[in-house]
C-alpha cells in the first residue's frame, strides 16, 4: 500500500506524551483550547482533509484503516515510548481504530463523545442512508449551507451557548475545510459504513478514559455500554456539557483527562 500521506503537524513541543485527534470538520485548532489546560504536551495533528494536512484523491485515503497509517507514522517520529492517544467524535472512533491494531504503542487510550460504531445492522444501514443524503445535500448545496445544516444538529444543540467568539471561530474551522473532503470522509469513515468494533472491545487491556457531556444523553448510554465491556475504563460526565466537552468545557474537561493521566504516572 505505499508510504501514508504525511499529515500536518502545527507544532511539535518538547518531549510531547499525548497526541489528540480532532473532529469531523474540525482541526487542531479546535482542540488547542483544551490542550491548553493539560499538565503534559501534546500533538495535534490536521487529519487528512482538515486543516493544513493534504486532500488527496483517492477515496481509499479516508479509510479507517488508511487513517491508522497516517497517525502511526506521525507517531513514529514523535514518541519515544508509550503514548496517550485523545479521540473526540470522528477522532474517537480512529482512537479506537488505532488502539485495537497499536495497542502496544499506548500508554491510555481517551474518548471523549466517542463510539466504536453501529452494531444492528438494520441502524447501520439507517445510517449509511443518512449519510448518503448529507453527502447529496453538501454536493448540491455547496460547503456554507451544509455548515449550517451540521451545526443545526440537535447533538450539537448545546453548543449556541459558547461565546460567540468561540462559536465564530469553531465556524471559520469548519468552513475552511474542502467539501470533498467532508463527502469523503463520510463516503469511507462515516459511522455509517465503518465496521462495528464492539465485538472487539475486550481487547483493550490498556487504561480507557470515556469522557460525556451531561447534555449528551444518546452517548452517555454508549459510554456506560462501553464501560461494561471494557474492563480497563472508567466514564467521566463533565457537566454542563454536550457533544464536544473540549469546546463547552475545555478547563473541565481537561482537568479529567489530567487526574486520569495523573493516576497512570502515579501507579508507573
Amino acid at each position: 500500500m505505499g508510504s501514508p500521506i504525511p499529515l500536518y503537524l502545527p507544532q511539535m513541543p518538547n518531549s510531547p506524551s499525548g497526541m489528540i485527534l480532532h473532529g469531523f470538520a474540525g482541526s487542531s485548532d479546535s482542540m488547542l483550547e483544551m490542550a491548553s489546560h493539560f499538565h503534559f504536551n501534546t500533538i495535534i495533528p490536521d487529519l487528512i482533509g482538515h486543516g493544513k494536512s493534504p486532500c488527496p484523491e483517492e477515496l481509499k485515503q479516508y479509510t479507517l484503516d488508511a487513517m491508522v497509517g497516517q497517525i502511526h507514522a506521525v507517531a513514529e517520529v514523535s514518541f519515544e515510548k508509550s503514548f496517550d492517544l485523545i479521540g473526540y467524535s470522528m477522532g474517537a472512533r480512529l482512537a479506537i481504530e488505532y488502539a485495537l491494531e497499536h495497542q502496544d504503542k499506548l500508554r491510555s487510550l481517551i474518548l471523549i463523545g466517542g463510539t466504536p460504531g453501529i452494531d444492528d445492522d438494520a441502524a447501520r444501514h439507517e445510517r449509511a442512508l443518512e449519510d448518503a443524503k448529507k453527502i447529496a445535500f453538501l454536493e448540491d448545496k455547496g460547503l456554507e449551507q451544509f455548515i449550517n445544516f451540521w451545526e443545526s444538529q440537535q447533538i450539537f444543540a448545546s453548543q449556541r451557548y459558547l461565546s460567540p467568539e468561540t462559536q465564530m471561530r469553531q465556524r471559520r474551522t469548519r468552513l475552511s475545510t474542502k467539501p470533498f473532503a467532508l463527502a469523503s470522509h463520510l463516503r469511507a469513515s462515516g459511522t455509517g459504513v465503518m465496521i462495528s468494533r464492539w465485538s472487539r472491545l475486550n481487547e483493550l487491556k490498556i487504561p480507557v478514559l470515556l469522557i460525556v457531556g451531561s447534555e449528551d444523553k444518546k452517548y452517555i448510554e454508549i459510554g456506560r455500554q462501553m464501560q461494561s465491556t471494557i474492563s480497563s475504563s472508567s466514564l467521566s460526565i463533565i457537566n454542563s456539557a454536550g457533544h464536544a466537552t473540549h469546546l463547552e468545557q475545555p478547563a473541565n474537561t481537561a482537568k479529567a483527562i489530567d487526574k486520569f493521566i495523573g493516576g497512570l504516572t502515579n501507579e508507573n
